[in-house]
């Protein structure tokens, strides 16, 4: 998928965001844009939250 500018534009990562910042950022980016793959050490905890969401 390509890059969705005015996405990111709107949805900056916070600087040193925590853990659960980041997991929600990813699962946000994966329904909106989805121009990189989610970090390994999170993905398990975005796939489940994108789960939960889709219910």
């Amino acid at each position: 998928m390509a890059l969705n500018k005015e996405w990111h534009r709107s949805h900056r990562m916070p600087q040193k965001a925590t853990r659960e910042q980041r997991i929600k950022w990813h699962a946000a980016h994966a329904a909106a844009c989805g121009c990189r793959v989610i970090p390994e050490s999170i993905r398990p905890d975005v796939e489940k939250l994108l789960k939960r969401r889709k219910r």
